[in-house]
């Protein structure tokens, strides 16, 4: 048993000795078992798969593949993964979801008739092409990362265009309803 693994320990009572019965008698400290976590897991699995198997020849039905069972553990354990992510970052499900729809929102009706980055677009493509010709591939990482950054400051300024424009509508809207309000009133009002 390695270091950094925990140890669970239980205890196991046997039962009293009747007058019929002697028992050699030991020392109280003897009937602790130390078992690691990974051996209880171990334990669980096989005894969910015999349960499933009993339960499976009882009701003569096809028996469920071992895979499902452990397919089953690790959504679990990913479950609880996602679930301590979440505690830790402070993100939900929810909230990336919330994030991917208003960005989603943003860009679905972005366009835009010139190509970006066309230049580090050839590069790559002039890079792979050497490499199928027995250069080496590795030396294309740096072009891909130009073309990667482009991309990215590219998104990033038409966004920011975008949420620009915006603002300036709202801004122009808010002022025509305020306007149309001044009016109203003075309408409304009696002179």
């Amino acid at each position: 048993m390695g270091a950094g693994q925990s140890v669970r320990t239980s205890a196991f009572q046997r039962p009293k000795p009747t007058s019929s019965e002697s028992f050699i008698e030991e020392e109280p400290g003897d009937h602790h078992i130390s078992i690691s976590n990974k051996m209880v897991e171990r334990l669980v699995e096989d005894a969910t798969l015999a349960g499933g198997a009993a339960a499976a020849s009882s009701q003569a039905s096809l028996p469920t593949p071992r895979g499902d069972y452990r397919d089953k553990i690790y959504i679990e354990k990913l479950k609880c993964m996602d679930e301590s992510h979440s505690e830790i970052t402070g993100i939900t499900i929810n909230d990336l979801s919330a994030i991917a729809a208003r960005i989603d929102m943003r860009t679905s009706n972005m366009v835009s008739v010139d190509p970006i980055c066309e230049e580090c677009k050839q590069k790559v493509i002039q890079c792979y092409d050497d490499a199928k010709l027995g250069a080496d591939i590795v030396k294309c990482w740096d072009t891909v990362g130009a073309f990667t950054k482009c991309v990215q400051e590219a998104g990033t300024a038409r966004l920011r265009a975008r949420t620009v424009r915006e603002a300036r509508e709202r801004a122009r809207r808010t002022r025509h309803v305020a306007h149309a309000r001044e009016h109203a009133l003075r309408d409304l009002s009696p002179n």
